[in-house]
């Protein structure tokens, strides 16, 4: 019956995002929150919490669409309020969706149970990384939801660079419409650093 349950949440949500796709990018919705300006904050705080379930919106282009239409102050409080309840949206939806099979796999093969301890072990640091360096954040999410990390250790990794990544991208946002301006250059060579970081770190490692 769980099963079978479960089989139906996701029929319906795929459904439904197919029906909402044409709407479902940061331009349609940044037109969809100017039209709605009085409860603009409260539909863009809602949209950010569910994006995780909503597999079309990208939570970068939802945070960039936050600086353009809010600003650096507004926009960042409002993508990191968002932000902390998408966080555990994304990592409940994909524990009770799949935990279940993952640990069958698990009690069959050694190579994922070592996995498993470790991600138990030092999950909380593979978070934290995972989050500074730019990895998406809801496919972190799912990862941390399927794996065994306590949940209290994975959201506290994810709450410390939720604040900074998120006024990064708003400050970004706040100035794309000036791309000569310093603002519009400095955060955006961050941003690139940042991405940049682990790959850089690879080919390091390679290279000794």
């Amino acid at each position: 019956m769980i099963k079978v349950v479960k089989l139906i949440t996701v029929i319906t949500i795929s459904i439904l995002c197919f029906c909402l796709y044409p709407y479902l990018n940061p331009h349609k919705v940044s037109i969809f929150i100017k039209e709605n300006e009085i409860a603009a904050p409260l539909i863009f705080i809602l949209l950010t919490a569910l994006r995780p379930i909503l597999f079309f919106l990208p939570s970068m282009g939802l945070t960039v669409v936050a600086g353009m239409l809010f600003g650096t102050v507004w926009g960042t409080l409002y993508v990191v309020i968002g932000g902390a309840f998408s966080t555990l949206v994304g990592f409940y939806f994909a524990r009770w969706l799949g935990r279940g099979v993952v640990e069958k796999f698990i009690e069959k093969n050694k190579l994922l149970k070592g996995i498993e301890r470790s991600s138990v072990a030092y999950g909380k640091n593979a978070v934290l990384y995972m989050r500074l360096f730019n990895l998406p954040w809801d496919m972190v999410s799912y990862w941390a939801g399927l794996s065994g990390i306590n949940v209290k250790d994975y959201y506290m990794a994810s709450m410390i660079p939720l604040v900074p990544i998120s006024f990064l991208y708003t400050y970004f946002g706040s100035n794309m419409f000036t791309p000569t301006s310093a603002g519009f250059i400095i955060s955006l060579s961050i941003i690139f650093i940042m991405g940049a970081i682990p790959y850089i770190k690879q080919n390091l490692r390679k290279a000794k």
